[in-house]
């Protein structure tokens, strides 16, 4: 390529370049303004919080945190919700991975029927009806138990199809050595499949952990307050006859700061195991 037309695609792109970098700058003054907001919000008082604005408060209130922590029962909310998120992404990651397993592995009608059946899920809205009269039946109304297996329902269409995609990749003939040397399926799918899939397993465990943290629908109509998780704080300051905004947006700001953590920790394993898990099955 001559020098003249370097110059000249240069000068082409340039332009282009540009306009990505404003495009990217704006897309990021959309995600961190209300992020300002909800941080600077979280410091002033009730009636300066009332009034939305972006500019810093001539006083910090930092007792509104500790409000937040006395009057919302953050930590009992806070090991309600991890309680409920861990059980319910181990249960996840055993069932998706051992269904995704057999349906990865065998190349039969039942198995292309059942992965459909469950790739269904993703469209197939929840009801609300229904699940509350399966869950009145088995007495589980008000419990943990009956949250988290609605969790593992929702979120178990969306990890199978990841561990499918995923299982795919993984060349049989590793399976064909293992049952030469003796190995049985349980020793075959934990001790050297399992290993295997740990950026897919990550990325379900961080995205179902997400989702099941942030979800309070569920938490409203089938648990009490006593086991709400720490999103469900913010009704606490936050009803038809009170609005402590400054509180609110503390209590945001707290129910954040785990989440964060943990996609900080494992976020580079969340593309290998999305572009992974897009294989055509």
């Amino acid at each position: 390529m001559s020098a003249a037309k370097e110059v000249q695609i240069d000068h082409v792109s340039r332009p282009l370049r540009w306009l990505t970098e404003a495009v990217l700058l704006v897309s990021s003054l959309l995600i961190l303004v209300p992020l300002w907001m909800v941080v600077i919000n979280s410091l002033k008082t009730r009636r300066e919080a009332n009034l939305f604005g972006i500019l810093p408060p001539d006083k910090l209130e930092w007792s509104n945190y500790a409000i937040v922590f006395e009057d919302g029962s953050v930590v009992r909310s806070f090991f309600n919700g991890l309680f409920m998120s861990t059980v319910s992404c181990v249960l996840i990651v055993l069932m998706a991975m051992m269904a995704a397993f057999v349906i990865g592995r065998r190349r039969s009608r039942m198995s292309e029927f059942m992965y459909y059946l469950l790739v269904a899920g993703l469209i197939v809205p929840a009801a609300l009806v229904p699940t509350y009269w399966i869950l009145s039946s088995l007495n589980l109304i008000g419990t943990f138990a009956g949250v988290i297996l609605i969790y593992i329902a929702t979120c178990l269409p969306f990890s199978v199809f990841l561990y499918t995609g995923f299982i795919k990749t993984v060349p049989r003939e590793l399976d064909e050595a293992a049952i030469m040397d003796g190995s049985g399926q349980l020793r075959l799918l934990f001790g050297l499949i399992f290993p295997l899939l740990k950026p897919v397993t990550m990325t379900v465990v961080v995205i179902n952990f997400i989702s099941t943290w942030n979800e309070v629908n569920n938490q409203l109509f089938f648990l009490n307050s006593k086991h709400w998780s720490m999103p469900m704080t913010v009704y606490k300051f936050f009803g038809e006859y009170t609005q402590d905004w400054n509180l609110v947006f503390a209590d945001i700001l707290i129910t954040i700061l785990p989440l964060l953590a943990i996609y900080l920790l494992a976020q580079r394993f969340i593309v290998s195991g999305l572009t992974a898990g897009a294989v055509k099955g």
